[in-house]
């Protein structure tokens, strides 16, 4: 390590005992808090103004010196709008990303180092998803707040069918699927049990079948971190690769074949569980409009839902998990903050970063955005009066997610993956050698 390093690190460090501190509570944010914060942050993210407003004010409040701009990007420009800044010079001191942001973003997010922030002081404040932030290196970034996977169902729907339980297990959907789905004497579908099967016309295709991979130990990009052995300073390299047609177990059937199997079953006339084709329109229609039964959704659709129909009879329950299973997992976009290690106001991101997520702060945020916190002592106070949170909050503590680097780019790789295996032109084993082949060089 060069001596520039050593001496930006205890800098660094000195300033980051502080951040952990608050964020373990031990310093307290309030009115009379005495260590108080001073400078100007620019922070970046996609979530409303208005929801971040409330961590904002909270902080200026305690420390008047302390100015916080944060700027709301378009989730369409945002990677674009960050590289651009940060070519120019004027990035943002912090930033919000998914785990997809990683690896584009890698020369500018500085890793925080284990010495300053613990992994075990890590692992035990963050749900056991947010370990995507970690790597041999350190820390990459403090989670904030979870969007996981859910399972919406019309309450009408199953009533009018006899249905008293909702499933709990994928197994399960085949016996329900023949007292729900309704076919006119032509064969179409006017109403159906659940959207799987297709991809073009199924809101959050890629996020059910991530959920169905990572439920079978999948987790469809691998993240590797290296020490360069030949270097006598702490140097790494990173490298990524997909996982997509791995079968480390040798099972006859690899776990992705399964899961591809498996949900183009739904799309099969000549199967028992058909309920879902092409010619529907979308998903999220179909359950707004009171037609489909189970619907696979994010948490944060939730609102959508009730503008779309405000008088459509709902509920949420925690995604289908698979039979026998010993960990119950769904798919949930984990988001967390990060610093850019060239800012010039570095020190004051620090401090910064420790208040935005202590434990008062990202309640706060939680609470604004009406989605689950990153903190497990959080998560255990579930909303009682609400039971859409309290679906949401269960949901982000088995909520796991993945590495997706380029969201429209593997948008496209699955659907051909999909498409390819229903069209016959391909097998579903070849169908996901080929995605698995264009998702290796999308990492490189």
């Amino acid at each position: 390590m060069s001596n520039f390093q050593t001496i930006l690190l205890a800098i660094f460090a000195s300033i980051f005992v502080f951040a952990v501190l608050i964020f373990a509570d031990v310093i307290k944010i309030g009115k009379d808090n005495d260590a108080n914060v001073e400078g100007k942050v620019v922070v970046w993210g996609t979530i409303d103004s208005s929801a971040f407003k409330v961590v904002k004010d909270n902080i200026e409040d305690a420390n008047e010196e302390m100015t916080i701009n944060y700027v709301k990007k378009s989730p369409e420009t945002y990677q674009q709008d960050l590289i651009e800044a940060f070519a120019n010079g004027n990035g943002p001191d912090l930033f919000i990303i998914d785990p997809g942001m990683m690896k584009v973003n890698s020369n500018f997010i500085y890793k925080i180092p284990y010495e300053t922030f613990p992994q075990k002081t890590f692992k035990e404040n963050f749900i056991e998803g947010a370990e995507i932030y970690m790597d041999q290196e350190g820390i990459v970034g403090l989670p904030l707040y979870v969007d996981p996977i859910v399972l919406y169902y019309n309450k009408d729907i199953l009533t009018n069918a006899g249905v008293v339980k909702i499933p709990k297990t994928w197994d399960e959907l085949f016996n329900l699927n023949e007292v729900i789905t309704k076919k006119d004497g032509f064969g179409k579908i006017n109403q159906s049990m659940i959207a799987l099967g297709q991809f073009v016309n199924i809101n959050n295709a890629k996020d059910i079948l991530a959920t169905l991979l990572l439920q079978n130990d999948n987790y469809i990009v691998e993240k590797k971190v290296e020490k360069k052995s030949s270097s006598s300073e702490n140097t790494y390299t990173t490298t990524y690769r997909s996982l997509l047609k791995d079968n480390k177990q040798n099972y006859v059937v690899s776990a992705s074949e399964s899961v591809l199997q498996f949900f183009l079953e739904f799309s099969n006339v000549s199967k028992k569980s058909y309920s879902w084709n092409k010619s529907i329109s979308s998903s999220q229609d179909m359950f707004t409009e009171g037609k489909l039964a189970f619907y696979i959704g994010r948490a944060s659709e939730l609102f959508k839902i009730e503008k779309m129909n405000p008088n459509l009879s709902f509920d949420v329950s925690k995604i289908l998990q698979v039979q026998g299973a010993k960990v119950e997992k769904t798919f949930g976009e984990i988001y967390a903050m990060v610093i850019n290690k060239r800012s010039p106001n570095i020190s004051t991101a620090f401090s910064v970063l420790g208040l935005i997520t202590s434990s008062e702060n990202i309640k706060n945020l939680s609470t604004s955005l009406s989605l689950p916190p990153s903190i497990k002592s959080l998560i255990a106070q579930k909303p009682l009066n609400n039971a859409y949170l309290h679906t949401f909050f269960d949901s982000a503590l088995i909520s796991r997610t993945w590495i997706d680097v380029n969201k429209k780019q593997t948008d496209i790789i699955l659907q051909d993956m999909v498409e390819n295996t229903l069209s016959n032109s391909m097998s579903p084993s070849q169908a996901i050698v080929k995605a698995s082949d264009q998702l290796e060089l999308l990492l490189k």
